[in-house]
């Protein structure tokens, strides 16, 4: 019974271990697999193979549902972070297109004033 133990229990922390260092594209799954672990250690510890298997089912679920929250946070702030720098690059565009504007208008205003007092205007580029 003490040998069944031992390697149930190896076997179990094994397979948890496994199952935990295993890397992912995203929270959601990274979650799923870290529960599965975790839930599959508990499981095993506890109630051999069976508990095993429950632990890393309940395990599973519950890291994938708090890693899609993580998933769902990270969204969200990269969306805004998003909407941030358009807003920004928008308004830098629109400064620059003012100035342009700004400089347009002196030039047209160099010219009315040199035409008016007689001189030839300036050839602009």
């Amino acid at each position: 019974m003490r040998d069944y133990f031992s390697m149930t229990t190896a076997t179990t922390i094994t397979l948890a271990s496994l199952i935990a260092i295993t890397g992912c594209k995203n929270d959601t799954e990274n979650g799923a697999l870290i529960g599965a672990g975790g839930g599959a250690l508990a499981g095993g510890l506890i109630g051999g193979w069976e508990g095993a298997a429950i632990g890393a089912g309940a395990g599973a679920i519950g890291g994938a549902v708090v890693g899609n929250l993580m998933d769902k946070s990270k969204e969200k702030q990269q969306a805004q972070a998003d909407s941030q720098s358009a807003a920004q690059t928008q308004d830098q565009l629109a400064q620059e297109k003012l100035k342009q504007e700004k400089l347009k208008t002196q030039q047209l205003q160099q010219q009315l004033n040199q035409s008016q007092s007689g001189s030839p205007a300036p050839t602009t580029p």
